[in-house]
């Protein structure tokens, strides 16, 4: 597999990445209720960092090398 289809894999991936995420995102907003919800903001918000690192708006901070 040449370099280029490497980075459109990887692009389309990513792709993929990104609209099941935010799927999950608006799924987790319809659970927030009144009180005791932090956990729900809590992963919207980390859900919502991973999309923008994804979509290269943002440096992933979690990088095992």
């Amino acid at each position: 597999m040449g370099l280029e289809n490497e980075i459109y894999m990887q692009y389309h991936v990513d792709n993929v990445r990104i609209q099941v995420l935010e799927e999950e995102i608006r799924y987790y907003r319809t659970l927030i209720e009144e009180h005791d919800c932090g956990h729900i903001y809590t992963t919207i918000n980390f859900l919502q960092q991973r999309v923008e690192h994804l979509a290269g708006k943002k440096e992933w901070p979690f990088y095992k090398e």
